[in-house]
């Protein structure tokens, strides 16, 4: 799935983005509060709707693209005000939840599905009562004309580079023997559920030419590392949990003593789970990087960037940056500016401007520009 376009708006909160269109890869650009973590979130938003969550005072319209078919999706939840869920993910169960006021969907301008705030059609037929909190891609996701949507808003996946990389904390794998087992081949890894720690157990067993791959473009970036390993580890002195479990291990030149994942700097183990997510997600798979450069040294940079290129063709990014290194890297034409305007989020495409021949350039006149300095406006 690739999305091309969409409007969002808050009803609760008080925000609401106006008519964004994306590319294969798309860079928000802006200063921090601008809104472009904003952006993600309400991609994140419609994932969680898809799957059946409810989301109070959300309105959406969003057009994506998935085989080769356009889709158009787009409702609206009620608005119930006072309460704390959105501010909070401890909402009891029997908590009330907005329920949608309307939502339809379409392919290539045709209706699959659509509701008001009494009835439910499903291919032109009324369907009986219906839970009125869940999207109707949740309620239709078992149809053959809804279960690839479904399962296209399942492959949105976040990464959030402001946080530092978790060691160890994907394990235990659960039913690891069974999962080295059942997922054999490349494509069978790519299209696994499992996270990107597992998936690379599984291909050092099985596919052991793919793992170094990964593995050669990791020495790319870092020369002084000689090889990587992801085995369980044999030392007598240690719980027997990690006896079981395999863990990445890197070997620098020159020395014997392999180096465990947790005692890495957070540049360098990241930098080796971003080439592998790259290589490891399944075709389709929408991946929203929040602050890319967030830990990375410039060596890191170069290659991942070029990354986030060459792999649009398969991928669809969209990732935020306020980094000079990071924009000057990635060509203008994929730029979006984000501004705010009290609670309006707007974005301009870099293209439209005259930003000069080189990246440098670019970027030089992008601070400059009145719609990236103002940035975030407020009533006087």
């Amino acid at each position: 799935m690739k999305i091309k376009k969409l409007t969002y708006s808050d009803n609760i909160q008080k925000w609401q983005l106006s008519s964004i269109d994306f590319e294969n890869l798309t860079l928000l650009v802006g200063i921090s509060g601008a809104g472009k973590t904003q952006i993600l979130n309400s991609i994140l938003s419609l994932r969680d709707i898809a799957s059946g969550e409810s989301k109070n005072g959300v309105e959406w319209c969003i057009e994506f693209v998935d085989e080769n078919n356009t889709y158009k999706w787009e409702g609206k939840f009620e608005s119930i005000e006072g309460t704390i869920d959105e501010m909070f993910s401890f909402a009891e169960e029997d908590e009330v939840k907005s329920k949608l006021e309307w939502e339809s969907i379409s392919t290539n301008g045709k209706i699959i599905s659509k509701r008001n705030s009494t009835e439910i059609t499903f291919e032109k037929k009324k369907m009986p009562k219906l839970a009125f909190d869940k999207s109707i891609i949740y309620l239709f996701k078992e149809e053959d004309s809804i279960k690839s949507i479904y399962d296209g808003f399942e492959k949105i996946v976040f990464r959030d580079h402001t946080r530092k990389e978790g060691t160890f904390n994907r394990f235990p794998f659960n039913d690891l023997k069974t999962n080295m087992s059942k997922y054999e081949t490349l494509d069978d890894i790519r299209e696994s559920k499992l996270d990107t720690h597992q998936k690379l157990a599984c291909l050092y067993k099985n596919q052991k030419t793919a793992f170094q791959e990964i593995v050669d473009r990791y020495i790319d970036v870092f020369p002084h590392i000689e090889n990587v390993k992801m085995e369980a580890l044999k030392n007598e002195n240690i719980h027997s949990f990690f006896k079981e479990v395999p863990i990445l291990q890197f070997k620098e030149k020159g020395l014997d003593k392999w180096i465990y994942e947790n005692r890495m700097s957070s540049g360098m183990i990241r930098t080796f789970i971003h080439i592998s997510e790259m290589f490891l997600l399944s075709d389709g798979t929408l991946v929203l990087i929040d602050e890319f450069e967030n830990s990375l040294g410039v060596n890191c940079i170069d290659i991942l960037t070029e990354d986030l290129i060459f792999e649009n063709n398969r991928l669809q990014f969209i990732v935020t940056s306020h980094h000079p290194y990071i924009i000057n890297k990635i060509p203008y034409e994929y730029w979006k500016i984000v501004s705010r305007t009290q609670g309006k989020i707007e974005t301009f495409n870099a293209k439209d401007y005259d930003l000069g021949a080189s990246n440098h350039d670019a970027f030089m006149n992008l601070i400059n520009l009145p719609s990236f300095k103002k940035g975030v406006e407020r009533p006087l």
